[in-house]
Formats: structure tokens, C-alpha cells, sequence
């Protein structure tokens, strides 16, 4: 009789990472992300970077502080983002680096 087979994570797992991957398929969340994974920024240093209304910038912190991707800390009048952990824009690091090797391989030399 054939064994059982399981899926390897809970059903839980895969919603909670749906809904990481729903939010980082973003371009603008993934520059954030890699931007403030080199240094903690305010909204306006955001905005002058990006070229982005402040707004949208807040919209965007917003759903990465929901998703616990980003965290936020005053000093005097000034409020700066940084992320939680480096390691969340590694995702986004290996992706870049599988899309330079294809484009190598589709461009004749």
C-alpha cells in the first residue's frame, strides 16, 4: 500500500507566506526594502530617492510595518525606518542574480 504523503509545511505556512509574497510583488515595497536594509531613512529621504509623493511612501511603510517587515523609531522630530532583518531582502538578492545569469544566456556574445 502506498504511504501517505504530506505536504512538507502547514496550511497555515503557506497562507502566512502568500500573503508575505502577495505584499513583496510590489516594485516600490522591494526598493524600500532594499534601501533601508543599507540604512534606517525617513519618509522624506524615502521620497527624495524615489522620486515618490510622500503619501504613497507612507502607504507603502504602512503595509510593510503591518506585515512586521519594517520597524520605526523617533529621534527628536525625526521618525526612521529600518527593516527587521536583513536577511528579508536575500529572496530578492537570489532572484536578481537568477535573472542576470538568464539574461547572460539569452545575450549572444
Amino acid at each position: 500500500m502506498p504511504r501517505k504523503i504530506q505536504s512538507p509545511f502547514s496550511k497555515q505556512t503557506y497562507q502566512r507566506n502568500a500573503r508575505f509574497y502577495k505584499v513583496m510583488a510590489n516594485a516600490k515595497r522591494l526598493e524600500i526594502l532594499n534601501l533601508l536594509a543599507r540604512h534606517e531613512l525617513t519618509v522624506s529621504q524615502l521620497v527624495k530617492i524615489m522620486g515618490l509623493k510622500k503619501a504613497n511612501i507612507s502607504q507603502h511603510l504602512a503595509i510593510l510595518l503591518e506585515l512586521n517587515t519594517v520597524k520605526v523609531h523617533r529621534s527628536g522630530k525625526n521618525t526612521f525606518y529600518s527593516i527587521t532583518n536583513k536577511k528579508i531582502v536575500t529572496p530578492c538578492k537570489i532572484l536578481n542574480r537568477l535573472w542576470e545569469q538568464q539574461s547572460a544566456k539569452e545575450i549572444p556574445q
